[in-house]
């Protein structure tokens, strides 16, 4: 969630920074030959916030000449750092350090420069040969119309070479300004970036654009894993997530991002459900909470049901079906370079996605013993692990829906007694244990370990366990155990 003063700022400082660039331009060597290019314009045609100022300058080597240029003449030029080069390219990335417009401090945004230029691919090869082109010739090679648009910063007017750009944002249409064979033979990324526009707002994706699709989706895999994963993530946090696969799933990108979905399609499943386990899964998908977390876990939650499926006497049952999904999106997720905490995260949340099946309708079966120990086993990720064990329950057949089973379990967790400080600790550690009994830490690992765990399994049933009883489970086990 934005702060306060974030969401009145949004938008804010890009605008005030367009009218500081422009005012410059004007009075510049560039007049009449920088233009603001891409999302930016797109999102003020929308009437929406506009972010990310990318430049295009129409000059051989214009976007660093210009990024020279403004920083030496706000004062702020560095060599080698602002602003940062990209000879190979001609791009440059810089900052306007301490300029202060409209009341408006604008020295955190970075802008991107480019001169106009063409590009020639390389088969296999993402980075390509840049030269000098035409305003046309930049535009032509945008991923999309919608994002062909310039606005001139000298005049204001906002251009559409294309003659698409302006028609296919009110029409809501994805499509490519070239032939989409060579826009996603370029860069094949551009393929999921066409399904992230088209769930992020709500547009048509044409018959011709799936096709092309089909055709360049064994391409995929010659992207990064990092590039992949981040258009995944956008994809979905969206408002559409379900759709995000589906698409997916028909452009065949889905068996170059994650095939281990593809067996869930068409997988029976037994009467606590309505739809096969692909169906169902999309239903928690699109109910879990916008974020990677969670969208991840509901994506993956039943990703193991198809190694765990067993019937007996003509029932299907899926048994465990937690742990080996937990174990396959772990493999997933490591696969497309996602970083441990997260990994770590929705392999618990999956994990533990039965944990309260038979806690009631209302959570009003289980102990409070139980669910101080979900509460401690689950730590930070129990707000996660909740939300999508309730997305869940809300996605079975409607004679085993459980959509109020969460609310209740959050009601007895809020007013629950975990002891002092909100929090279970045990009023003996290992120390007090060695001490007490003259133990070794190395030798006598195992059976310290035994009386710790005793004093908190004690402590799930009595969270105010006072030191004097916890020594007196510790003795009686330890003459036991001698």
């Amino acid at each position: 969630m934005l702060k306060l003063t974030e969401l009145l700022l949004e938008g804010r400082l890009e605008k005030a920074a367009e009218d500081y660039l422009s005012m410059m331009v004007k009075k510049s060597p560039f007049k009449g030959k920088v233009y603001i290019a891409g999302g930016y314009v797109r999102d003020q045609v929308m009437g929406l916030n506009p972010k990310d100022i990318d430049l295009v300058v129409e000059l051989p080597d214009g976007g660093i000449k210009f990024a020279e240029w403004i920083c030496k003449k706000v004062g702020v030029y560095k060599k080698g750092s602002n602003p940062v080069i990209y000879p190979k390219f001609g791009t440059a990335k810089f900052q306007l350090y301490r300029v202060v417009h409209k009341g408006l401090d604008i020295s955190e945004l970075e802008f991107e420069a480019v001169m106009t230029r063409s590009e020639e691919y390389e088969r296999g090869s993402r980075k390509p040969k840049v030269k000098a082109g035409t305003l046309a010739q930049d535009v032509e090679r945008r991923d999309f119309t919608v994002n062909s648009l310039l606005k001139d910063l000298t005049t204001g007017e906002i251009l559409d070479l294309t003659g698409m750009g302006h028609k296919d944002i009110a029409r809501g249409v994805v499509q490519t300004p070239l032939n989409p064979d060579v826009i996603f033979s370029d860069d094949p990324l551009r393929m999921l970036r066409a399904v992230r526009f088209t769930v992020k707002y709500g547009w048509d994706l044409p018959m011709f654009m799936i096709k092309a699709m089909k055709r360049n989706a064994n391409m995929l895999p010659t992207i990064s894993n990092e590039r992949i994963r981040d258009e995944l993530n956008k994809m979905l946090v969206s408002k559409r997530p379900k759709q995000a696969i589906r698409i997916m799933q028909a452009t065949g990108l889905i068996k170059h991002v994650m095939p281990e979905l593809e067996i869930l399609n068409g997988l029976k499943q037994n009467k606590y459900h309505k739809w096969d386990v692909m169906g169902h899964t999309l239903e928690v998908l699109s109910k879990t909470k916008p974020s990677v977390i969670t969208r991840l876990a509901g994506l993956m939650h039943d990703i193991g049901k198809a190694d765990a499926q067993t019937i007996i006497d003509g029932e299907i049952h899926f048994y465990k079906h937690e742990l080996i999904s937990a174990d396959i999106a772990g493999s997933i997720m490591k696969r497309l370079s996602y970083d441990n905490a997260i990994i770590k995260a929705v392999k618990t949340a999956i994990g533990n996605h039965m944990r309260l099946k038979p806690a009631g309708s209302e959570g009003e079966i289980i102990s409070d013993k139980a669910l101080r120990k979900l509460k401690k086993d689950l730590g930070k990720h129990l707000e996660d692990t909740l939300n999508v064990i309730h997305a869940d329950n809300e996605s079975h057949a409607d004679a085993y829906n459980l959509p109020n089973q969460i609310g209740g379990i959050k009601t007895r967790l809020k007013f629950l007694d975990m002891g002092s400080g909100g929090k279970l600790m045990t009023p003996i550690d290992g120390n007090h244990i060695i001490k007490r009994y003259k133990l070794d830490k190395k030798l006598d690992g195992r059976l310290i370990g035994a009386l710790k765990k005793a004093v908190e399994e004690v402590m799930f049933e009595k969270p105010n366990l006072t030191t004097k009883e916890a020594f007196a489970i510790t003795d009686k086990l330890y003459k036991k155990l001698k």
